[in-house]
């Protein structure tokens, strides 16, 4: 008896874990980029390079531009995934103990993933505020959390979409 329970507590950990790691590795590679490596000035540097080897030319104002355009879709894309990383642990780790209607379940997970990514960009701007090269924006915050909640609803939507295929098709629906 004590073997099964050791078992099963051994599998929900592996699945906790499994849950977790892809948000985990979200947040490790958003650490790596909060450095003063990854500052405007040095991927304006990269981007400058990257264009003259392609053969393109782009300076001043409107390199800049692009630099700025180019951080702020990072961020986007960036926490956007991290939202649906969160999403994912969320859900796998509210449905083994969930209580309330579970309709209401993934309202809740998405819901705890916009917090939880709010508090990693909050945390990663206030970091960045100490780093030389560096700037803090809540605005950066504001876009790390819109990107979140617009990929966890189109993530969400495609995710229900495929679902109601997946029915019809075995109901013989098309």
């Amino acid at each position: 008896m004590n073997y099964l329970r050791a078992s099963t507590t051994e599998n929900q950990a592996a699945t906790l874990m499994v849950a977790w790691l892809p948000a985990l590795l979200g947040i490790t590679v958003i650490c790596l980029e909060s450095t003063s490596a990854m500052s405007g000035a040095n991927t304006g540097r990269w981007l400058d390079d990257l264009i003259h080897s392609l053969g393109g030319q782009l300076t001043g104002a409107p390199l800049d531009v692009t630099n700025l355009l180019l951080r702020k879709v990072g961020h986007f894309l960036g926490y956007g995934t991290l939202g649906l990383l969160f999403r994912r642990g969320w859900m796998i780790s509210l449905r083994r103990t969930w209580v309330g209607p579970r309709s209401r379940l993934p309202f809740s997970a998405a819901a705890l993933a916009v917090v939880c990514t709010f508090f990693v960009a909050c945390v990663d701007e206030v970091h960045q505020s100490f780093l030389v090269g560096r700037t803090s924006s809540f605005y950066d915050v504001i876009l790390d959390t819109v990107g979140a909640i617009l990929f966890i609803k189109v993530g969400v939507a495609l995710m229900e979409r495929r679902r109601r295929a997946v029915l019809a098709g075995a109901l013989g629906r098309d």
